[in-house]
């Protein structure tokens, strides 16, 4: 009994004792953080110190150094880690897009755009967009990319570079503070870091550890029952903390190599000019003009065509009116990149004229969204959102066009068997023969208006595959009322025929003949042509347009006066496009200053009041600018907006 008592008084006082020292731990724990140990699972102090000291000197980063492009992305199907690299093949078009971090964004935006330009010209040919643009990228890294890959057995038809902020922008922000090559990759002076002395890998090894040792105290400090232990508490803090100024301490240590161990490799070669008697924008401009000649000329080597684009940004003057969120989140008036766009950009301006002057397919886009106002740009760098990707993406394959077309005549020449065709088609009022306005290769069947009121297809030396692919032909209305139920959504009406089941002969110099009966409604425009027999992709297309739109004339009072007897919905409805070429190219609007044209195209008749009177004629009239006028071309889009209903042009004396 005497014992169990013994025991239990000395139970008492070790608890009580236990209670005291954790009362003066805790009031310890006040004194010393400010704040009581509450039980709760601790904050990551030692592994967040850890990252924040480390986190640009221990080796981590979303790609991986190479030993030509500087750096390229991790994923193994990355074009440029493969070998060999993608090659031509049939029905495909191989476009590579270069460029930084704009260029990579921009990617499946000008994906989508370029299918959808082959799928709306009907030709059968598949895009691929190969991702050769990474972030932070610059010239010379484009050249050493194709140059390396051209050496792999790499082939492109199209070669993309979409370039310019960070030709500028990097030699100063990322390079000359750092005593490094402006032509070197970016970040490279800290990317050398992974590439340590013993010495310095020791210290490697030793961080790690600390790092280790970190997690662990960070996952102990939390751990059941000890986390309601004051005491504990200031011990577990204590090492948490030291192991955190260790780790501070060392990548100190590793990111002192400027004194006493100054590397070649890791900084190139010393600059030698100084700053403010030598500017070195042109420096980086002149290597940047350099880098897209040495491009064009690797393009020709390859049978692959290049186009250089220049970036917009919004530090270029004048460049675009700044939405209020972009001010708030995309423009940060203390940029460097304002100075140095506003010193270099005559530079610029002059370096691409001389670009185009060489016969290099060089557009500047700085000032495609020079009359825009939606919100466009996403950060106070150079990046866009959704909706200015899709613009960018859209203006750069309207560029390509050109490229676009002689790539899709090369398979249909290569084909042979069945040429791959797309051409727009016009009426000719005196012959009533539709004639070819551009056409890739020859037409598939020679296609007529004939006086009856038909289409007559005809082509000499018939072969079994031209009467064994299906015909299509797709009817516009000018009146909506005579659409059929099911092409109210379309815009046009759908027949589908083969050849001998529509009194097609084929007479006895072999030569093809086959006429369809149009249906007696007015027609605005037809589409027609063959599908590869099994698919449903176009072998060839046609378009025929029979509406001769709005009589079109100046005023006296300086305005353009449309106007037409026999108004219909499709009139009334469309879009209108309205194309000034100036006298003088001074009056050259900046964004379609390169199209040789000022665009004054307006929404719709009822939008721009026009009036209909009572006779039902239609009359809409827009104002001319001030300046002399050369030229007008004027018109209306199909109902889709993808296509013109009819044009006009008045050449003006």
């Amino acid at each position: 009994m005497r014992r169990s008592k013994q025991a239990l008084f000395y139970g008492i006082m070790v608890v009580m004792t236990l209670a005291v020292i954790e009362g003066m731990a805790q009031a310890a724990y006040y004194i010393a953080y400010g704040e009581f140990n509450g039980g709760g699972p601790a904050a990551p102090a030692a592994t967040a110190a850890a990252d924040a000291a480390g986190n640009e000197r221990l080796p981590w980063r979303p790609w991986i150094q190479h030993p030509y492009y500087g750096h390229t992305r991790k994923e193994a199907h990355q074009p440029l880690n493969q070998v060999p690299p993608p090659r031509r093949q049939d029905g495909v078009v191989l476009v590579a897009l270069l460029g930084g971090s704009v260029g990579l964004e921009v990617t499946y935006a000008f994906r989508k755009a370029l299918e959808a330009w082959f799928r709306d010209n009907g030709i059968p040919l598949q895009p691929v967009v190969l991702e050769l643009a990474s972030h932070a990228l610059k010239q010379p890294q484009q050249v050493m990319q194709i140059s390396n890959t051209l050496f792999l057995g790499g082939e492109y038809d199209i070669i993309v570079n979409l370039d310019g902020y960070n030709e500028l922008i990097i030699p100063y922000d990322n390079h000359f503070w750092y005593g490094v090559s402006p032509f070197y990759p970016w970040n490279w002076q800290q990317d050398q870091r992974y590439s340590l002395t013993n010495t310095q890998n020791l210290v490697v090894s030793r961080i790690y550890a600390l790092r280790q040792r970190a997690e662990r105290l960070d996952a102990a400090a939390g751990a059941r029952p000890w986390r309601w232990s004051a005491l504990y508490g200031i011990a577990n803090r204590y090492l948490r903390e030291n192991t955190a100024a260790q780790i501070l301490d060392l990548n100190r240590e590793l990111s002192d190599t400027r004194t006493g161990d100054y590397s070649l490799q890791r900084y190139g070669p010393a600059l030698t000019f100084d700053p403010d008697e030598y500017d070195l924008s042109q420096m980086a401009l002149r290597g940047w003009y350099r880098g897209s000649v040495l491009l064009d000329e690797l393009s020709r080597v390859a049978g692959a065509e290049y186009y250089h684009f220049l970036q917009p940004n919004q530090y270029v003057p004048d460049s675009k009116p700044l939405s209020d969120e972009e001010r708030a989140v995309a423009y940060d008036p203390e940029h460097r990149a304002i100075s140095i766009y506003r010193d270099s950009y005559p530079l610029l301006l002059r370096l691409g004229e001389e670009l185009r002057q060489q016969g290099i397919n060089y557009h500047d886009l700085t000032q495609l969204f020079a009359d825009n106002r939606e919100t466009l740009y996403k950060d106070d760098c150079c990046h866009l959102n959704a909706r200015g990707y899709e613009l960018l993406a859209a203006s750069m394959v309207l560029h390509l066009e050109p490229a676009l077309r002689e790539r899709a005549a090369l398979a249909a020449a290569k084909l042979g068997e069945g040429d791959i065709i797309m051409a727009d088609m016009a009426l000719d009022a005196a012959t009533q023969e539709i004639s070819p306005i551009h056409a890739i290769n020859k037409l598939y069947f020679d296609v007529r208006y004939t006086a009856a009121g038909n289409l007559r297809y005809s082509r000499d030396a018939c072969r079994p595959a031209d009467t064994t692919a299906p015909f299509f032909v797709r009817i516009a209305p000018m009146d909506t009322d005579d659409l059929l139920p099911g092409g109210a959504a379309s815009g046009y009406n759908s027949d589908d025929f083969v050849f001998d089941r529509n009194g097609g002969s084929i007479d006895a110099a072999g030569r093809c003949v086959l006429e369809y009966r149009l249906p007696d409604y007015e027609i605005a425009y037809i589409l027609t042509g063959q599908y590869i027999p099994g698919t449903e992709q176009m072998l060839w297309r046609a378009r025929i347009t029979l509406d001769t739109g709005f009589e079109v004339e100046r005023t006296g009072g300086g305005a353009l006066r449309y106007s037409r007897d026999d108004c219909l919905p499709v009139h009334i409805g469309t879009g209108f496009f309205l194309h000034i070429t100036p006298e003088d190219a001074a009056d050259l609007q900046p964004v379609t200053a390169e199209h040789g044209f000022n665009n004054y195209d307006f929404s719709g008749f009822t939008k721009n009041d026009g009036i209909i009177d009572a006779a039902g004629r239609c009359v809409i009239e827009r104002e001319l600018p001030d300046y002399d006028i050369a030229s007008i071309l004027t018109g209306q889009y199909t109902p889709d907006g993808k296509r013109r209903l009819w044009e006009t042009r008045i050449d003006i004396e």
